[in-house]
């Protein structure tokens, strides 16, 4: 009977939560929901048997499901103290008919049926479903690649087909050979007053193993504000505490205390380098392309390397195994469309496009400056996934785009990215599967100067080939358990400098590539001491080499590296070992589960990494250049120590959080005053190794159901750096300074209302400290000629930034079966059109030479927006 009885609890959960609330059965829902108040547990029913129970009106509360079921066909029982099951009374007696028929006829053959169970919202198959025969009260759930097998004897039965928020399905299953099934959800179509159905526990939060890890599903990200007309995946981010940028027009993002090019960003397992178009303003994730994203803050999990602070994991989605569909946008600045199915039974295709063109925007702007300058992106997704067969499946992803901005009349950048992935999954047994991924990933970048006779190209260019073996296994014993291997090529374009027509009067200038390869083995296994005390352990060594062909200079010792102090060249030959460094990163968590929804988290996590982005200004741009541990320049180094408290509360409808984590860098890479980072033959002469550290501590208040949700998260932070040498090249006079996005204070408001089904409102606010600046300490007349003295490093602040975005969409009337759908949206980006300070700069008085400060503010006014969606089947 406990099979029986789970399958009716599975089944009747999906139906209540999708049970749509009429006009008239407003009473039984306040019902309903008064009684979970009281006594915490849900009352579950199919929506076709609400007719068939007793009125709701002026019953009992407390002994409400006796009262419901009373001289009706229906019964019901208690299930784990959490679910009042009503179900007809048929369904039991069938059940005890069987059983006798059964009892005579014992001599039928066993067949065995099998299958699988597939979502058609996530287009992936569903672990957990449910298939079950209630004529036999038996029952099995599906496995992590969503198979089931079960052993029936011969007959004609209904087989039932159901999972957590979506439709039952129901099949006439003849049972004499043995039988192989294939079954389709799809997610329930009624309307949600009741109860949310998310795809994680609703006290993941508090009851899972990670800290500072953070899922967000594509769904929930479109609740939010779209920022200049489209749902950012990037820009989202940095609503989460303890994520921050330096300001509007850069690129990239900050993680507790770390430099962008410390967090680790992944498309379909290829890593992103440069993840923002428009130097900032859009990210290269089109919406209509991504299934979710996972950033991972706290606890880096060991399959994942190569960065310090943080990984950014983004999932595309999967086509469609039913229907052909088309969907996307048509806004003022960009527009979008893509295209979903299948191409047959077993293969299906996501394509999307996506362009922006806010060129004609800037040519109305009354500043010759402004409006004479021109700006456009374009990028698009391909992702296909082919099941050979039961046991083996492919993806393919693909990624590329193209970015363009000039600036007034003289100069002109452009940038470009491809990425591509093969990922083979395959399962060797019941419990043991692997999945092998190839990756590869290029960027490019190119600025020309258009100013005669001045014309030049100056271009630089990433080019990473990667593959990645992980075997996982699922038995009971060691389940979850992980390991694998990976090995990374780079090779970098370190930049040369041409003219760009044949009256330039430049010189051209070739930096020699630099060459290297990662590798790492990795194991990974969740322990457990008891329900309160578990965890994962995991371990990951990794190794790099920096390789030739490289011309390596040697520097004479005791005195600082200088161009007037080399005393001999060694000339590498190509895949000749110049260096080579590595070490063990071990990775520790624990949760300790104080009650159902108090729990304590915490980590202890090293990383090391061999890519630097070396950048002298405040903020990374497109422009920026990345280089290879080598000889000189070592691997950067951190262990991260966090700890934090979950508590949830009102069954689960609010999480609070509070998170305090420690970092400690004892190797970074810096730059000496005055550095000379592009088109430098001797890039370590301006470059130096120094250490540092962060703290800082995260709050966290979030209502997750209702007509009103969102959260309010404060986040206090430090980050400081020291560069300290014996050659006389400290920086800061050897004294600790706040890196360039050392932000103490950090204040988000994120608010979503639905006042009725069709429109939606939605909000941000965002308050955090002014970023470090670095302001003249003297200014010398030497001969005429203003010098101007910097000692101190980012010792001063710009002013605090705040902003305020606000949002609304209208989803416009459809029939419930339509393949129409159509919604509206109007943004408004820095609503009270907040001035605020991107840089501040010196430069020459033209009357006196005495330098004056100017204040450079990106974006000065609001940015309306509106965007028409659509998605038609």
């Amino acid at each position: 009977m406990k099979l029986f009885f789970t399958f009716l609890t599975c089944m009747t959960f999906i139906f209540y939560g999708s049970a749509q609330v009429k006009s008239d059965e407003n009473e039984f829902a306040r019902q309903l929901e008064s009684y979970f108040q009281l006594t915490g547990q849900r009352i579950l029913v199919l929506e076709k048997d609400l007719s068939g129970l007793n009125s709701a009106e002026g019953l009992v509360l407390k002994n409400l499901p006796s009262a419901l079921t009373e001289n009706t066909d229906y019964a019901f029982f208690t299930f784990r103290e959490k679910y009042v099951v009503i179900y007809p009374k048929f369904l039991r007696d069938k059940y005890y008919d069987r059983a006798d028929s059964l009892e005579k006829h014992t001599e039928k053959a066993i067949y065995e049926v099998k299958g699988r169970i597939r979502d058609n919202e996530m287009k992936t198959f569903i672990p957990g479903g449910l298939f079950s025969i209630p004529q036999l009260e038996l029952a099995a759930l599906t496995d992590e690649k969503g198979e089931f097998s079960v052993q029936v004897p011969e007959g004609t039965y209904i087989g039932y087909f159901s999972s957590m928020g979506k439709q039952t399905e129901q099949k006439i299953i003849k049972v004499y050979r043995d039988q192989e099934l294939d079954v389709t959800l799809f997610e329930s179509v009624s309307e949600l007053d009741l109860v949310t159905v998310t795809d994680r526990a609703i006290d993941a939060n508090v009851m899972s193993t990670l800290p500072g890890a953070t899922r967000i599903p594509m769904e929930e990200l479109k609740l939010l504000p779209p920022l200049l007309g489209e749902v950012d995946v990037v820009k989202s981010m940095l609503l989460l505490p303890g994520v921050s940028t330096v300001g509007e027009g850069a690129s990239g993002f900050n993680v507790r205390g770390g430099g962008v090019d410390q967090n680790l960003i992944l498309m379909d397992g290829a890593p992103v380098f440069n993840p923002s178009h428009m130097f900032g303003f859009f990210s290269i994730f089109n919406q209509d392309a991504i299934n979710d994203a996972t950033l991972y803050k706290g606890d880096i999990p060991a399959q994942y390397g190569g960065r310090l602070s943080s990984v950014l994991d983004i999932k595309t989605q999967s086509g469609d195994t039913e229907d052909w569909y088309l969907n996307g946008g048509i806004g003022f600045l960009s527009s979008r469309l893509g295209i979903n199915g299948p191409i047959t039974d077993k293969t299906q295709i996501m394509a999307t496009v996506r362009a922006a063109y806010p060129t004609w925007i800037l040519r109305r702007i009354p500043n010759t400056g402004i409006n004479e300058s021109a700006t456009n992106f374009q990028d698009a997704n391909l992702r296909l996934d082919h099941r050979i067969n039961d046991r083996n499946s492919l993806l393919i992803s693909a990624y590329t785009s193209s970015d363009y901005f000039r600036f007034g009349a003289d100069t002109a950048y452009s940038w470009q990215t491809n990425l591509a992935s093969l990922k083979w999954k395959a399962y060797w047994g019941d419990f043991f599967g692997s999945e092998t991924n190839l990756s590869y990933s290029s960027y490019r970048y190119s600025v020309f100067g258009e100013a005669s006779p001045l014309e030049f190209k100056l271009r630089s260019s990433i080019d990473f080939l990667g593959i990645q073996q992980q075997f996982e296994w699922s038995g009971e014993k060691l389940e979850g358990l992980q390991f694998g291997f990976q090995v990374n090529s780079y090779q970098m374009g370190m930049g040369d400098l041409i003219p760009n027509s044949e009256e330039s009067l430049i010189e051209p200038v070739a930096i020699q590539d630099e060459r290297g390869i990662e590798s790492a083995v990795y194991f990974q296994v969740p322990w457990k001491l008891s329900d309160k005390l578990q965890g994962q352990l995991g371990l990951r060594y990794s190794r790099f080499f920096a390789l030739g062909e490289r011309q390596v200079y040697e520097y004479e010792e005791g005195v600082p590296m200088e161009l007037e102090s080399i005393r001999d060249t060694t000339f590498y030959q190509s895949g000749e070992l110049i260096k080579s460094y590595g070490g063990f990163e071990p990775r520790l968590t624990v949760r300790y589960a104080i009650s159902e929804d108090f729990s304590v988290k915490g980590s202890i996590n090293r990383s090391l990494q061999y890519l630097h982005l070396l950048t002298n200004n405040f903020a990374s741009a497109p422009v920026d250049l990345w280089k290879l541990s080598d000889g000189f320049i070592g691997p950067q180094e951190a262990w991260q120590y966090a700890l934090g408290f979950y508590k949830n509360m009102n069954q689960n409808k609010i999480e609070t959080s509070v998170e305090v984590y420690y970092k400690d860098m004892p190797s970074i890479v810096e730059y000496l005053d005055g550095a000379q980072l592009f088109l430098n033959p001797t890039l370590e002469t301006d470059l130096v190794m120094g250490s540092g550290y962060a703290y800082g501590s995260e709050f966290l208040i979030k209502k997750n159901s209702g007509k009103i949700n969102g959260w309010v998260s404060y986040t206090f932070s430090r980050t400081l750096r020291k560069v300290e040498t014996q050659l006389g090249d400290a920086v800061n006079q050897g004294e600790y300074f706040p890196a360039n996005w050392d932000q103490p204070h950090d204040i988000t408001v994120v608010a979503s209302w639905q006042p009725v089904r069709r429109i939606s409102f939605n909000a941000t606010f965002n308050y955090r400290t002014g970023r470090p600046i670095t302001l003249p300490s003297g200014i010398y007349d030497i001969g005429g000629n203003i010098v101007i003295d910097y000692q101190e490093r980012n010792q001063a602040r710009i002013p605090d930034y705040h902003r305020l975005d606000m949002g609304m969409t209208y989803y416009f009337y459809q029939r419930k079966n339509s393949n129409y759908k159509s919604s509206i949206s109007l943004s408004f980006y820095n609503l009270y059109a907040r001035r605020n300070a991107f840089s501040w700069f010196f430069q020459p008085s033209p009357e006196q030479g005495i330098p004056k400060s100017y204040r450079l503010a990106v974006i000065g006014t609001v940015v309306p927006s509106l965007t028409y969606n659509f998605s038609i089947r």
